[in-house]
Formats: structure tokens, sequence, C-alpha cells
């Protein structure tokens, strides 16, 4: 099993907005952490709508990602969420500014390849600073 090449194309998947694609790379147990917010997500509906939610705030987002460390049943990826705030993001409503912010992800896979842990970590911070949302007074 190429991990590197799975994850990758998870994300060649999200940046399409084939979000069947992108759910078809998790395992059916899979658990979605996303770390910044203390979540972790496991029904299949609640990931999906936790992967469209970034294009939905950015619809022209891009992950840029990359896969610097692979092994036989994972890959971490690295990469700069970029896009414009035209959409809400959770409860904050749209700013219209651009952000630029990296972000990494560790992925575990199965004997199927498929994604059975995803543990997501980017800075919320530089999120909400720079769509507008935190004003640190600087």
């Amino acid at each position: 099993m190429d991990c590197a090449a799975n994850a990758l194309s998870l994300f060649d998947a999200w940046e399409r907005a084939d979000y069947d694609g992108v759910m078809g790379h998790l395992a059916p147990d899979v658990k979605v952490r996303d770390n910044p917010r203390g979540a972790v997500l496991t029904d299949a509906g609640e990931i999906r709508g936790w992967m469209e939610s970034w294009r939905t705030a950015c619809p022209d987002s891009k992950a840029g990602a990359t896969v610097p460390s692979a092994s036989a049943d994972s890959a971490v990826v690295e990469g700069i969420y970029a896009g414009t705030n035209t959409g809400p993001l959770g409860a904050f409503p749209p700013t219209g500014r651009s952000v630029s912010m990296p972000f990494s992800i560790v992925m575990r896979f199965d004997d199927a390849g498929l994604i059975n842990d995803y543990s997501v970590y980017y800075d919320q911070v530089t999120l909400l600073t720079q769509l507008g949302h935190l004003d640190l007074g600087g």
C-alpha cells in the first residue's frame, strides 16, 4: 500500500469538492480528531460536514498538501490552507478576508488502505486573526 499516494488522493478529491471521493478514503470506524477544537468525530455525516465546512468557509480554498513522511501504515501531511472567506466558518460569519494557515495531519491506514485515524493540527489563532474574528491588539 502506498500511504503517501492514498493521503494525497484524499486531498485531490477535497480540492475538487468531491466529498463522496473524500469519504471513500475513510474506513467505516475512522476517528477524525480536530485537535485545536478538542473534537473527535466518528459519525460519517459529521465527518463529511466537517470536511465540507472548510470549503464552505472559503470556496476557493486550496490545501497545498505534501507528504514529508510516510510508512507502511501511516502518512504525515503538511500544507497551507489558503482561500477567501466568503462563507460561514462554523458560527463565524464570512468576512471577505483571505486566510493562509499551515496545517499538519497524521493519518493511519488499515490493511485495506483506508484511513482509520485522522488527526489534524492547525493554529486557530492564525485562522481567526486573519479572518478578523480575533483582535490581538497589535
